[in-house]
């Protein structure tokens, strides 16, 4: 028999890809031109984006003064690497799964 860990593992895995799976957003337009049922003649329109998860090394910057002065005495700023851009979705993540995990395992031993 698997454990119950086990259980809440592979229950928070599956919330954890529905959470953070691909983004798919659009709309589509369908359209019959036939008023006769025995043909199909259709034609649409539309558009669908798919977003994903940023590359797990493509870096993060913010912007930092120079302490130099620049046009009307506004400092001047420079883009300095701060890290990935996937570090705080990985760390939503690793938040998620622990809340998730435990709130499953609760689940499963009260059953």
């Amino acid at each position: 028999m698997i454990s119950r860990e086990q259980i809440a593992h592979d229950l928070t895995m599956v919330y954890l890809n529905n959470k953070y799976g691909i983004d798919v957003t659009g709309d589509f337009n369908m359209y019959s031109n036939s008023s006769d049922d025995t043909v199909n003649s259709s034609s649409g329109y539309g558009s669908v984006i798919t977003n994903h998860f940023p590359n797990v090394k493509q870096p993060k910057y913010k912007k930092i003064g120079t302490g130099e002065k620049g046009f009307l005495g506004i400092e001047k700023k420079k883009k300095v690497p701060s890290g990935y851009l996937v570090d705080d979705i990985f760390n939503s993540m690793i938040d998620d799964y622990g809340l998730a995990y435990t709130h499953f395992l609760e689940l499963l031993k009260s059953k």
